[in-house]
């Protein structure tokens, strides 16, 4: 099997040597440039054990993936160099310019993925490049949002699955409302749906793996389309549910039994030490994707 993989990837289409060692090394300072950015924005979101980028360590090893599945297009093809790949290595090159001058690193992010564009235009040509796009572009998934952006999605979702949440409850229990994302329950339970329970976590995920489904699957665009846009209700669904189980939980058992229901039941593992085991949480998961596989299969998915 390592033999196999071995000489598929020598038989990969490959560029002019002294070419490639120059405009790697020229690309690896570039790359370097991008080491404060990783420090002090990606790393701090994606290791944020409540944020929302968690899975932002799986897109660079997708987009391998996608590359490899991709092996039988791409052998096939010589390497020829494009001078395409200039102007996106000097885009790339503002974009990083701008965000250190700006302090903004999030302009200095929208032009890691282009480095990569570039490079390859530049090495191996359109032919091939056009083949590499669309890994490439995944990358992307990688960047968190800007506040601005993140506050503007994050907020109505949070109302949304507050209302879904009280339409489930409404016709068993007489809830009192504080606001949009607060309510208590007649026993004095008073729940606060806060941020990171809006879905926004599951929904970015899920779209994330989406993205990934499509390089397997052979479907049209329109039914490509349909999948995201069917995750949306179906994240703020599936959360509404949590939330009226939570405050189910909490009015009738009290709110240690609330908080086991939101944050899962506190275990001693021997190898992992106290670890947190899914309750409500899990049904974030696993309804979007049951959900999203039904839809699949009923647009026409077989394995």
């Amino acid at each position: 099997m390592i033999g196999q993989i071995y000489d598929e990837v020598k038989a990969l289409p490959r560029p002019h040597p002294f070419l490639a060692a120059f405009f790697l090394g020229f690309l690896a300072i570039l790359l370097y440039s991008y080491v404060p950015v990783y420090k002090e924005f990606w790393q701090p979101r994606w290791d944020d054990e409540n944020g929302y980028y968690s899975y932002a360590y799986l897109v660079p090893v997708l987009s391998l993936v996608i590359i490899w599945m991709r092996r039988e297009k791409i052998l096939p093809l010589m390497a020829q160099p494009s001078a395409w790949g200039i102007p996106v290595l000097m885009l790339a090159i503002a974009l990083r310019l701008m965000g250190h001058w700006q302090w903004t690193h999030w302009i200095s992010s929208m032009g890691f993925p282009l480095f990569f564009l570039g490079a390859s235009l530049i090495l191996l040509g359109k032919p091939i490049t056009r083949h590499l796009l669309y890994p490439i572009l995944f990358l992307y998934l990688i960047v968190p949002m800007p506040s601005a952006v993140f506050d503007e999605i994050t907020n109505p979702i949070q109302v949304w699955s507050t209302d879904v949440a009280l339409t489930m409850l409404s016709p068993f229990y007489r809830i009192m409302k504080d606001s949009d994302v607060t309510f208590w329950m007649p026993g004095g339970y008073r729940l606060a749906v806060g941020v990171e329970c809006s879905g926004f976590k599951v929904t970015i995920a899920m779209l994330t793996l989406l993205l990934f489904f499509f390089t397997i699957v052979n479907f049209p665009l329109w039914k490509k389309l349909l999948l995201p846009l069917a995750l949306f209700p179906i994240v703020v669904i599936s959360n509404g549910l949590r939330i009226a189980l939570i405050a189910v939980f909490g009015h009738h058992y009290g709110p240690e039994a609330g908080d086991i229901a939101h944050n899962g039941w506190k275990v001693n593992m021997p190898l992992f030490g106290e670890t947190d085991i899914p309750t409500t949480g899990a049904l974030e998961i696993l309804i979007p994707l049951v959900s999203l596989l039904l839809i699949a299969r009923w647009l026409g998915w077989r394995r």
